[in-house]
Order: structure tokens, then sequence, then C-alpha cells
């Protein structure tokens, strides 16, 4: 008897083989496949759906190569769980194409320089102890190094002394150390519905549950987030309360202090991913100014100077700081002292404020060229975010926008990379302005883009591509 789940074979656009792989991650989404099932064999499916033996075998070849199916000799095609991308596939390490304008992520290859480099330089290629950084061991960073942090974070309101200071190997690596630190396998942690993709990556492999909390135009709604709260039980909340990435919602005094109310009500601690904070003109409070005792505080140099520096800050309230250590120890066992000094003497330098400066206007110099080009109507922006969302439409899924713009030499990104659940699937794509390596380029890259999204999406059925 034909499967049901193969009459979407025929709703799906493009070429057979890849409608029959479509059909296939539908049926394994929605449940009427499962992982362990067995394909039918090739000959009964390519009669059931008239298609030509080799187109079926190029889908079943096709399915074993990424890894959604295994073969077995002699008993047949098996399908095995789903592997969900864990970002943007430029991520992974190809070479792109010359001609390819790839915003689907803030660094990729042919991004930007840093408009202030030339500041940047100069601390880079100065003096620095070598006997003391080489023969250094600490897990949590060198005591002069947090002292810079801590005089760091002093400037956003957050008050650290040196020693609830760590030097973490930048953001994600902070994250990592929160769920590491705070949560056991199988705890549920409570995150924004749309969640950076390197957040999902870090709970799905040390088995944590994350849970998403609605979201309106200032992030996380504080009603949502109380409910959720005592349906859960769940004790930590990981969230960006300042250009949350990648709807750029940003959370007024009022709604921090709302949020952090609900945490206190219900003893939830809050890690508090706040790596785009310096961009804020001026610099809003920072939930660890406004709760010291009860957030976890993440912040890095990759934003304000770039990823080649994996250099990150946590602020962490006195009673964790073993934990941390701890959890340190088991990943890292500490940051490159090297890295370390460089990035504490970037802080400390006088330049620093300029740099800042230059980074700020440069950003805002790229969202007046989104203002100008993209729809008003679709976008959120915000004058100092790297990236906007565009909201889709003219029938447009976020899968088949993000396959025709790479299709018309442009890479975003879809936001169901960033869907804590597919309860709320949002039909929107991220796309990093800073990702351009100059204002021309994504000038151009965004009339493609708006021409696109003006052009009307193709009838397919939809299924989350692996970008």
């Amino acid at each position: 008897m034909r499967p049901g789940w193969t009459e979407a074979v025929a709703r799906t656009a493009g070429p057979r083989y890849r409608a029959i792989v479509g059909a296939v991650e539908i049926a394994l989404r929605t449940g009427a496949l499962r992982p362990g099932d067995r394909l039918p064999p090739q000959r009964d499916l390519a009669a059931w759906l008239a298609l030509n033996i080799g187109t079926v075998g190029r889908a079943y070849a096709e399915m074993q190569a990424t890894g959604l199916a295994r073969g077995e000799v002699g008993r047949g095609t098996f399908l095995n769980p789903m592997q969900e991308p864990d970002g943007p596939s430029s991520l992974r390490g190809q070479s792109p194409r010359q001609t390819f304008i790839d915003l689907s992520h803030n660094f990729p290859a042919h991004a930007m320089r840093h408009p202030a480099l030339e500041l940047i330089r100069p601390e880079f290629e100065g003096a620095c102890d070598i006997g003391t950084l080489l023969a250094s061991q600490v897990d949590i960073g060198l005591p002069a190094h947090r002292l810079i942090a801590a005089r760091w974070l002093g400037r956003f309101g957050i008050a650290a002394e040196p020693d609830a200071v760590l030097i973490t190997c930048g953001g994600q690596h902070g994250l990592l150390l929160a769920l590491m630190a705070l949560t056991r396998p199988g705890d549920a942690v409570l995150a924004e519905e749309l969640a950076f993709y390197g957040l999902k990556s870090a709970a799905g492999m040390l088995g944590r549950a994350l849970v998403g909390v609605r979201m309106d135009r200032e992030g996380i709604v504080p009603d949502y987030l109380d409910v959720v709260c005592r349906r859960t039980g769940a004790k930590v909340l990981v969230c960006t309360p300042t250009l949350h990435n990648p709807t750029t919602a940003t959370m007024s005094d009022d709604r921090r202090r709302q949020v952090a109310d609900v945490c206190a009500r219900h003893d939830v601690l809050i890690v508090e991913d706040d790596v785009y904070g310096f961009l804020g003109d001026p610099p809003l409070r920072p939930l660890a100014a406004l709760a010291p005792d009860r957030v976890v505080h993440i912040s890095s140099l990759s934003k304000l100077a770039g990823p080649g520096l994996r250099i990150g800050f946590l602020r962490v309230p006195r009673p964790l700081i073993d934990a941390f250590g701890i959890a340190m120890r088991a990943s890292t066992l500490m940051a490159s002292p090297f890295t370390a000094d460089w990035a504490t003497r970037l802080l400390a330098s006088p330049r620093i404020d300029r740099i800042v400066a230059a980074m700020r206007a440069e950003t805002q110099a790229r969202q007046a060229l989104v203002a100008a080009l993209l729809p008003a109507q679709a976008v959120m922006a915000h004058p100092n975010a790297y990236y906007v969302c565009l909201k889709l439409r003219n029938g447009w899924s976020a899968e088949a926008y993000t396959q025709a713009a790479e299709a018309r030499g442009v890479g975003v990104t879809p936001l169901s990379l960033f869907e804590v659940s597919s309860t709320h699937p949002s039909d929107a794509v991220r796309i990093c302005v800073n990702a351009a390596p100059d204002r021309e380029t994504l000038r151009g890259a965004l009339e493609t883009l708006t021409t696109l999204l003006d052009s009307g999406g193709p009838p397919t059925v939809r299924f989350r591509a692996a970008v």
C-alpha cells in the first residue's frame, strides 16, 4: 500500500529527487515516519510516483550521503535520527564563491575589516612578559587580566571584584560554562522562543532541554515568563536583553526590572548574554547591575574587535565561583593567557572609546542602507545592531527564500535555526549587515534581496533546508 507521506512529493517544487528527500524530512518532523523505519523498495516508490527508478535511486543516495538514511545489504534502506543544522553552512569551513555575498552570519570569510584596525594594531604589537604568560596556569584567569576585565564591566554599571570575574574563550564558551555549572543533564533551561543557535547546540550536546518563552518587541514577555516558570520548575533562564539575536529586540529598563522580579519570585538564576552590550549608545543597564546576586553576566571581545580574539568575561555571583571553576577545568582548563593579555591591553588602551565609536558609526551607516532599501514594515532593526530580521511576504517561506537568495549570490539565515520550538514557526530571515566587505557590496545584496522578496515565492511544501 502506498504510504501517505509520499503525497507531499507532488506538492514540492524543484528536482524530483530533492522532492522525495524533502517529503521524508517532513514525515520525520511530523511523526509520519520515525527513525528506524524502512523506506519502500525503490521500484515500488518509483511506480507510486510515476518516476524513473534512477530518480528514486538518486534520492536514496542523497539521503545516505547526508546521513538521513542508511542502507543495509539484503534488508533495505532505514531512516536515521535527523541532524538539525547548528548554524549557517558557511560556518562549517567550505570555501565561499568569490562572487557570493554571505550575510548569513556576522563574520564570514569576506567580512569587512575592522573600521578602527589602525587603532587596534598598536596594542597587539606591544611587548609582553612572555616568560610569565608561558608559565602561567590559572583556571579562571590571571589576576591582572581579571582586574582589567572588572574595570571594563564597571563602565556598564556592573560592580565586580576581580575574584568574581572569569576569563573565558569567548562568549560561546561562557554559555557552555553556565550550562555546565548551573544545570544537570535532563534539566529544563528557559530561553527566548528564538535563541542563538550556539546556545541550542550547547544545550543539546549537554542534554539540557531548552524551553522557549514568548517574546515581543522588547524581548521576553514577563507574564509568559511567569507562567513558564510555574509550569516547568526551571531554575535557569538564558536571555539576551540588548540587541537580541536574531530579532534586535532590546529590553527597556522597566522590562528588565520586570524580568528580574519574575525570576526572583521563582528563584530562577539569569544567564545574561550581553556580547552586544557595548553597542548601546548610551549603554543600557545590564541585568547584572539590577540583580547582581542572581545574574551570571557574559561578555566578549569577538563582537568588538573580531572573532579571532577568542576572549570573553564572566561575572559570576560569589557562591557560584567554585562551580564555574570546575566547569572551566573540565572544558578548556583555562583561556590562553597570551590572548587574554592582548585583549585586556586593548580594553585598557586610551584608544578603546574611539574603537567602540568606530564600530557604532559603521554599523549605523549600514543600518541606514537597510532603512533606505528594505520595506520598513517588514523589518525588525536597530541602528546599532549587526543584523536585521526580515519578515517575508508574497508566499515566501523562510527556507525557500534562503535557497532562492543563495542561488542569486546572497546568503541569509532562516529563523528556523533559532527556533527553540516549532510552536510558532517564523516566516522570516536574519540578514547580517556587517558581514559584507563594504557598504556598496551590502547595497547590491540588499537590492537583490528586495527584488527577490517582491517577486513572490514558489508554491512549495514547507520543510527546513539543511543550510
